[in-house]
């Protein structure tokens, strides 16, 4: 039997086709015109070419002779395979190879494994790292939250997070952030981070994180309370909360181009946490953290019986599984064709708002605010993210620039400089960096800030 022949009702494969294509048109108008109100035609044009031709062409072949029709029907069905198997491949891949580093290393064990093997051989008081963005994606108590904590819990062993062989763990500070307790101590604080998890330090032991390294490089104290998930609302209010007593020479606003804007979204549907654009509001987050641990610890609980004990609490690569979606809009070779360029959603104007706010407040005590770039490792691992348009790059810039405050940019002082970018990254494969890259970063920012202050 010859292959045309397996399509013996080929008119009703070029029948969907065609359904398909004008679908597809369809929902480019509505996205466009309705979603967009027509104000994306740079990037939907691309769209509206491919899929009106798709239309054009099915309805022609509805047409030509039948064992044509077959052959084009088998030829495109396979073509449509091809792209969707290698969509797989790609989609997968990265998952997979992150399993790589911990097989070799013949460490499979879980956070909640290492939680439990602490607490019962060692007899240690041990907690997994809770963050603010997981308490605003879950009602994380059953009682009404009147308070929202923007740390962990506190002096207590940390299992925070694994990029390779070992989880990192480090024991909290007297607010459930990742710095030696007796910093707090300090009358006057020099350095002052303000960021998500590369501030936080992922995943990387303590003492290789960049408050650490900022200790070591300068000699002088440092005060990190940046946390996983953190977007620019929570950035300010953390600043807000423990920023003001200690009011530090320097503060540095770690800004990560990957999510921190969509992070704001999230963010702003909390009431408590937007009211931290009002001068003069606080939680007194200080003077609660018996009552922050008594939530945290019974959120954590409440996890546990659920079952979630790698999610919210932290990151999970089940939802890269469960995320088909990106696979059906054949997402990375649209990324790889460039297909995604042009696409603009704008940047909230209240992210500028936040970030004069904070400007002002450092200012109040004559402080200095260091807007800190960290650009994402995609920019290194594809060559179509390698310009300014990139995650907004250009724009993000711009509206710092005319604020006035000093940036130090990361992607531009030191990624470009380097003839293997990647390699600063943990295990060459995950999103955050590895002792080395937090340590070769650290000497940048101190660099930057010195030209800095000594040209004024």
């Amino acid at each position: 039997m010859k292959l045309y022949k397996v399509f013996s009702y080929t008119g009703i494969f070029v029948y969907l086709y065609l359904i398909i294509s004008i679908f597809l048109l369809c929902y480019t108008f509505y996205r466009a015109e309705f979603v967009h109100g027509g104000n994306q035609f740079s990037y939907y044009y691309k769209y509206y070419l491919i899929f009106i031709f798709g239309t054009f062409f099915w309805f022609a072949v509805l047409f030509i002779k039948e064992k044509k029709k077959s052959q084009i029907v088998i030829l495109v069905t396979s073509l449509i395979f091809l792209l969707y198997f290698y969509e797989t491949i790609r989609f997968f891949a990265p998952t997979i190879l992150k399993s790589i580093p911990i097989k070799t290393q013949l460490d499979d064990k879980t956070k909640h494994d290492v939680i439990q093997e602490l607490k019962i051989n060692k007899g240690l008081d041990v907690v997994p790292s809770v963050f603010p963005k997981a308490l605003l994606e879950k009602k994380w108590i059953n009682e009404k939250i009147d308070i929202f904590p923007l740390g962990g819990v506190s002096n207590a062993i940390t299992v925070f997070c694994k990029e390779g062989k070992d989880f990192s763990i480090y024991k909290s500070d007297r607010y459930g952030f990742n710095n030696p307790d007796q910093e707090w101590n300090n009358e006057e604080i020099f350095w002052f981070l303000i960021g998500d998890s590369f501030t936080q330090g992922s995943c990387v032991q303590q003492g290789e994180d960049f408050a650490s390294q900022l200790r070591i490089l300068t000699k002088q104290n440092a005060i990190s309370v940046g946390m996983s998930g953190n977007g620019p609302l929570i950035e300010l209010a953390s600043l807000k909360e423990y920023g003001f007593k200690k009011k530090p020479q320097i503060v540095l606003w770690f800004y990560f181009e990957r999510n921190d804007l969509d992070d704001l979204r999230n963010e702003k549907s909390n009431s408590i946490i937007m009211k931290y654009l009002n001068e003069g509001f606080s939680q007194k987050l200080y003077s609660k953290q018996t009552e922050i641990d008594k939530k945290l610890k019974t959120y954590i609980k409440l996890a546990e019986e659920e079952v979630i004990k790698e999610k919210p609490l932290a990151e999970s690569d089940l939802e890269r599984f469960l995320s088909f979606k990106k696979i059906i809009r054949l997402k990375i070779l649209r990324d790889k064709m460039s297909l995604d360029r042009g696409l603009d959603f704008g940047i909230d104007p209240l992210f500028e708002k936040i970030i004069v706010n904070a400007n002002d407040f450092v200012n109040t005590w004559n402080g200095k605010l260091f807007f800190v770039y960290l650009p994402d490792k995609e920019r290194y691992t594809n060559s179509n993210n390698k310009d300014d348009r990139y995650l907004k790059r250009s724009q993000v810039i711009e509206i710092i620039n005319n604020l006035d405050i000093p940036i130090i940019d990361i992607h531009k002082d030191f990624f470009m400089k380097q003839t293997d970018p990647i390699s600063f990254y943990a295990h060459r494969i995950y999103g955050h960096y590895n002792p080395e890259g937090y340590s070769e970063i650290s000497k940048v920012i101190v660099k930057k800030i010195n030209d800095t202050i000594s040209d004024k």
